[in-house]
């Protein structure tokens, strides 16, 4: 069954998350970009509030791909106690070179990596053998830009499914996400990615950066097991 993930911005979002809690309580700040990261503090508050009620993810922020800068960002953010850390995979003439770098550090991790890359800046799929081969437990589709579009004005299903076939292949966890709404569920649960990721739909008129509401993540947890 597809499971879900909803994006907190603090340690008080996630306290009005309890009595629903996700599958996955994922860690961000969305005043930063698409991926913009909490500190670590705060995030080993909000892992140690939850107690392993369920399980966390938190990015480490919009990052260069340069394998230094991002190998010390997982390093820090792994020891923030957090089930899986979180990276984005932008357009690089260098990317096949950095990924590859990163392989002694995410094989090195106590933690898994998930990678997310950006439907919104034409991946290449090509890129997930990488990806498997360096050591990354999962893989995400997002949207970059904040913009009022969401995944599916993107890639269609079928390419949607094309992507998480590719994941299964690989055997690497596999989300989608990237402005996502109740509506969509319908559509994407077929497509059985492992989980379909929340933050916008969560929040106050669909605006990402507004204060998430306990009502909204009651409505869609439960479309999501209907």
């Amino acid at each position: 069954m597809t499971k879900w993930l909803a994006s907190v911005k603090s340690l008080e979002e996630s306290q009005i998350l309890l009595p629903t809690l996700p599958d996955i309580l994922d860690m961000k700040d969305p005043s930063k970009g698409a991926l913009g990261a909490l500190s670590v503090d705060i995030v080993a508050e909000i892992v140690e509030m939850i107690d392993g009620r369920c399980q966390t993810s938190a990015t480490i922020g919009d990052l260069p791909m340069q394998a230094d800068i991002i190998s010390d960002g997982m390093i820090a953010m792994a020891d923030s106690g957090v089930d899986y850390v979180k990276i984005g995979i932008f357009p690089d003439v260098n990317l096949i070179r950095c990924i590859q770098a990163l392989r002694k550090t995410v094989e090195g991790l106590k933690k898994p990596v998930i990678a997310v890359l950006f439907a919104d800046k034409e991946p290449a799929l090509e890129i997930i053998p990488h990806l498997k081969t360096s050591g990354f437990k999962g893989v995400m589709i997002d949207t970059a830009a904040k913009n009022g579009q969401d995944l599916l004005d993107h890639w269609d299903r079928p390419r949607l499914s094309s992507f998480v076939e590719m994941a299964r292949e690989y055997d690497m966890l596999c989300g989608l996400a990237g402005a996502l709404k109740m509506e969509n569920i319908v559509e994407l649960k077929p497509l059985n990615a492992d989980y379909l990721g929340f933050r916008s739909a969560l929040c106050e008129q669909q605006q990402r950066t507004s204060q998430l509401q306990l009502s909204l993540a009651k409505r869609l947890q439960a479309k999501i097991k209907q």
